[in-house]
């Protein structure tokens, strides 16, 4: 009875996704859920002249998974949504820290 009320996610064969994963730049909640919570930011400098320039980009996304495959998945949809190409997926390293690599960036699990 109890496996009928329980509700399928896109997470359902890929749980070493779940946690908080972290780098530099940017921060990944997946959620068992299947809810995700993404935050990114970049800081650029350029000197031109002897003045510098500072930009900051920020991105933030809070969406659930809407597809899920061994090469990517996707939150949200349509212009609200966000890709993230699995370059490698989650492993243990040496020390057994949790580590995967998204869209060319490499992610630690805190």
């Amino acid at each position: 009875m109890s496996a009928c009320s329980q509700k399928d996610t896109p997470l359902d064969g890929h749980e070493n996704y779940i946690g908080t994963w972290q780098n530099a730049q940017s921060e990944l909640i997946i959620r068992p859920s299947g809810n995700v919570n993404y935050k990114h930011q970049e800081h650029t400098e350029k000197s031109i002249a002897n003045q510098t320039f500072n930009d900051a980009k920020q991105s933030n996304f809070k969406a659930p998974i809407t597809s899920f495959n061994a090469q990517s998945f996707r939150i949200g949809q349509d212009q609200l949504s966000h890709e993230f190409k699995i370059d490698q997926a989650p492993y243990q390293d040496e020390q057994g820290h949790w580590k995967m690599t998204l869209n060319g960036e490499s992610y630690t699990r805190q």
